[in-house]
């Protein structure tokens, strides 16, 4: 393909990711694809020209990087993502595909006289993995084209790392997860790999025998140091991939008692290992401390804002909201994709264990009174709509879960356009000459769902 074409569609990407207020039109288009030509051709451009941030995702600071939205750089720098996608036909993990599996191969185990389940993930990951040390080791012998090895090239040693941020990030970094996945799989297969999953950082391992913690730390420890401290790769920087010690877990069948349970996390769930007195083995699923407290705090800055303006309508929206699961579509280029989101969505298993023994006990009374203790929390109030005595219903997550209560904003089988401007009519969104696909996307903002 033509680099003309790849930088338009580069552009057009990032066109179609951006704030509002940050598209620009057809003919900017067409002048940015000829800028970057120009600059492309004279070499004027500088990849390490990028802004450090910190941002804070709960109690966590994550350090980012990041380009001007149509700068030189950050265009080549999407435009390198799309030759190497599809150079290398990356696949990136399906959250809720490796989550639904995982389920189907936690009930087996349940049978199992012998099992070892392992966690592990790796520390500050994205910053952690050299951009150069990829493009040596694995990058440089696929590529074909001079032009487009140069560039890549001069953006590794530019870059330095695969620094989260960057649109290359998870191409870099999943790039050579992939070599290590292989050398997890191979490795194990010699203990009885029943199960491997990786999303990203996070992966979890089921092997169908018993496995010492110290065999099982030489073998990821191995793994480690061949794919991203390979010595042969004498490049600058190094990769600095290390695991995160505190994270890690392993379950035996063995180790089990029936007082004490034993948990791994894997994706925001968490799963509680225990014997029962007849030694059976008993597993119970729930949502992590860390998700729980998330989830908390959200509620908390929505209790927040509804303290400073007292807008009753607006607090009952972003509630009913927040305890539903949200689909709606939105437009990538031609195409149109579907999303869902909310916490129904992002832990959808757990809708089928409600009402079994499996659901553990905390994470029950988490779905059940969250929003309702928020309140108290904040010594606010209980509003009416969430008082137990009046006939409003639907702002119960458990309840929620449960009948998977959906708000569908999707026209001609969800809510119909009147239907959606009677929704923004009642927070204070101007309807007038607005069509179904932006009123969905300020309905999602100012609901504080996110677009």
């Amino acid at each position: 393909m033509r680099p003309s074409n790849e930088i338009e569609r580069a552009i057009k990407h990032l066109n179609a990711n951006a704030a509002v207020g940050d598209k620009v039109g057809c003919t900017q288009i067409a002048s940015l694809t000829e800028k970057v030509l120009a600059d492309l051709g004279s070499g004027n451009y500088d990849f390490s020209k990028y802004d450090s941030l910190v941002l804070k995702q709960g109690k966590k600071n994550r350090r980012v990087m990041l380009y001007k939205l149509f700068s030189t750089e950050n265009i080549l720098c999407q435009y390198i993502k799309q030759i190497l996608d599809r150079r290398f036909k990356v696949k990136y993990p399906n959250r809720n595909k490796a989550i639904h599996t995982l389920f189907d191969f936690l009930k087996a185990i349940k049978q199992m006289s012998e099992f070892t389940v392992i966690k592990y993930d790796f520390k500050d990951y994205f910053n952690s993995v050299s951009a150069s040390y990829v493009f040596e080791k694995y990058i440089l012998r696929q590529m074909t084209d001079h032009f487009e090895t140069d560039l890549i090239s001069a953006f590794s040693s530019q870059t330095k790392y695969a620094y989260a941020g960057l649109n290359t990030s998870n191409l870099f970094s999943e790039i050579i997860a992939i070599k290590f996945d292989e050398q997890i799989r191979e490795k194990f297969s010699q203990h009885g790999l029943l199960f491997f999953e990786r999303y990203i950082d996070d992966s979890i391992i089921i092997l169908n025998q018993n496995l010492e913690k110290a065999v099982c730390d030489e073998i990821l420890n191995e793994a480690l140091l061949e794919i991203y401290y390979d010595k042969s790769i004498s490049v600058t920087p190094q990769c600095k991939t290390k695991f995160n010690l505190g994270k890690f877990r392993i379950v035996t069948r063995r180790s089990l008692t029936a007082t004490s349970p034993s948990s791994v996390d894997f994706l925001g769930y968490e799963f509680f290992f225990k014997k029962s007195l007849k030694d059976k083995t008993e597993i119970q699923c729930g949502i992590t401390a860390e998700k729980r407290d998330k989830y908390n705090g959200q509620v908390d800055e929505i209790i927040a804002d509804y303290k400073q303006d007292s807008n009753m309508e607006l607090l009952r929206h972003r509630i009913a909201a927040f305890s539903s699961r949200i689909v709606y579509m939105s437009k990538k280029f031609s195409s149109t994709v579907w999303k869902a989101k909310g916490v129904i969505n992002n832990y959808g298993e757990l809708r089928f264990l409600i009402d079994t023994d499996l659901l553990h006990d905390v994470t029950k009374d988490f779905l059940k009174n969250m929003i309702e203790t928020a309140f108290a929390r904040n010594d606010v109030s209980l509003p009416y709509f969430l008082i137990r005595s009046t006939t409003q219903r639907g702002y119960n997550l458990l309840k929620n879960m449960k009948v998977n209560k959906t708000i569908l904003l999707v026209e001609h089988i969800g809510y119909d356009k009147l239907g959606l401007e009677k929704l923004c009519s009642q927070i204070g969104i101007a309807v007038y000459g607005k069509r179904y696909g932006t009123l969905v996307r300020e309905y999602l903002i100012k609901t504080k769902v996110g677009y």
